[in-house]
């Protein structure tokens, strides 16, 4: 993608401003680039087409209805322009560059921006599963595509416990790993919404405090004390105790995820394929203590 041409040619870009694209790294589906220069530091993101159905879908109107949603509650990047796919070019969605680093340490924090993210009022997003048996579904169908190996042992420990549908739901993120938080001087925003959705609130809480997607973004699962001060910050009672109780059925379906993705990625990306191999063996751990 020439970013500053399409900008050009989108008119998001007068032609008398000067700027530059730089690639941006981290993804596996969209082509991303920072384009700066002349009082202009934005993101450009050109997604990928959908190839079927996903954990972690390519949702391109609804990443920019949660940015609009989100304006103004220090939770998500500030929107600048979306442009939908119109024939062979992609759907393109330009926002604020988010100045800080990748998460580090501060799990409070992380917890309180949820809190805020969570009280947002949205509708007209696709619903998630919030039921156990619902959840636990999602990751049978992961499985399909896992090792043989990977599927039993993730099957052996499928927690059994059902867990009825969320009486609360809201403007979740889905995909709230570490490595799609980052830390500025206001503070932590959530980056990356191209698979929000109306559903649990403590399935972000569940993404952000996973072992598996913690070393998936190249951390060390968070020692007790870190979780505890997160969900103390985090401190809604109801959704504390519905992350306790679904926690078993979120960890399978990640599991069966990460032993999926560990199959696609085994020829093409051998070093993403081993961190996946962690994540599953990660889980395993996870579901053996949660038993």
């Amino acid at each position: 993608m020439d970013a500053v041409a399409l900008l050009r040619e989108l008119g998001d870009l007068p032609a008398g401003v000067e700027v530059e694209a730089t690639p941006l790294v981290g993804g596996y589906w969209n082509d991303v680039q920072r384009v700066q220069g002349d009082g202009v530091d934005w993101v450009v993101k050109a997604f990928a087409r959908q190839d079927g159905w996903r954990l972690f879908p390519i949702l391109p109107d609804d990443e920019a209805r949660a940015l609009d949603a989100l304006r103004g509650h220090r939770v998500a990047p500030d929107p600048v322009a979306y442009h939908p796919r119109v024939g062979e070019r992609p759907a393109v969605l330009v926002y604020a560059w988010v100045a800080g680093d990748q998460w580090q340490a501060g799990s409070e924090a992380v917890a309180e921006m949820m809190r805020r993210q969570h009280a947002v009022p949205a509708a007209g997003f696709r619903a998630v599963p919030t039921a156990s048996e619902e959840i636990l579904a999602e990751g049978e169908r992961l499985l399909a595509g896992a090792d043989r190996d990977d599927a039993a042992r993730l099957r052996a420990l499928r927690p059994a416990r059902l867990v009825q549908p969320a009486a609360r739901r809201a403007l979740v993120h889905t995909d709230a790993g570490s490595g799609n938080v980052i830390v500025g001087p206001d503070g932590p925003r959530l980056i990356d919404w191209q698979c929000p959705a109306i559903g649990d609130p403590a399935e972000d809480l569940f993404a952000f405090l996973s072992p598996a997607f913690q070393v998936l973004y190249g951390h060390e699962p968070l020692d007790p004390a870190e979780r505890a001060a997160c969900l103390d910050a985090y401190g809604d009672r109801a959704v504390l105790a519905r992350l306790a109780a679904l926690e078993p059925a979120y960890a399978f379906r990640f599991g069966a995820y990460c032993a999926m993705r560990r199959v696609d990625l085994a020829d093409a990306d051998p070093a993403a394929a081993a961190r996946y191999a962690r994540a599953v063996a990660l889980t395993v751990a996870q579901l053996e203590d949660l038993r």
